[in-house]
């Protein structure tokens, strides 16, 4: 094997499945807590001081669900090699600072509203909805840039 070959091996630590498979837990778990809080405006007017407690949660999930993301760089041995691998992740890795400033605005928002404000509630809400479908579509976006790495690095089909 040559040592491009080897450059391009994608490292992953034990530590690091760890963390992430426990965060990921934790964060479906949370978002799975919020869903049918959020389905009716009358349910979630009714429950808004929990929807804006685990909304703080949420947002501090996220900033340990991000900082893991960076600090282990789990694909970056991966891209360096590939420029356009390395310009989508680098994308990806711009959106975090975004998503979390959204996720922390809407705490700060559902901390502020009153449970009885239901125009309120509702924009919040709307605003969340908007929100999940970002960080759906980034997190969906993540997962296919680490496969397809994976897919390269160790084959398929072989």
């Amino acid at each position: 094997m040559n040592t491009s070959d080897t450059a391009r091996r994608l490292g992953v630590n034990a530590a690091f499945l760890k963390d992430i498979k426990d965060d990921n837990q934790h964060l479906k778990q949370l978002l799975d807590r919020i869903d049918p809080l959020i389905k009716h405006p009358t349910v979630a007017c009714n429950h808004w001081s929990e929807i804006s407690a685990l909304l703080d949660e949420l947002r501090d999930q996220l900033a340990f669900h991000f900082s893991l993301e960076e600090a282990y760089g789990y694909f970056d041995s991966a891209l360096d090699t590939d420029p356009l691998r390395s310009a989508e992740a680098e994308h990806l890795r711009a959106a975090h600072p975004k998503l979390f400033a959204r996720i922390r605005d809407l705490a700060d928002r559902a901390g502020e509203t009153a449970p009885d404000a239901e125009t309120k509630v509702a924009a919040v809400v709307s605003d969340y909805r908007t929100f999940f479908r970002s960080f759906a579509d980034h997190e969906e976006a993540e997962l296919r840039l680490i496969l397809s790495t994976l897919d390269d690095d160790i084959g398929v089909g072989d």
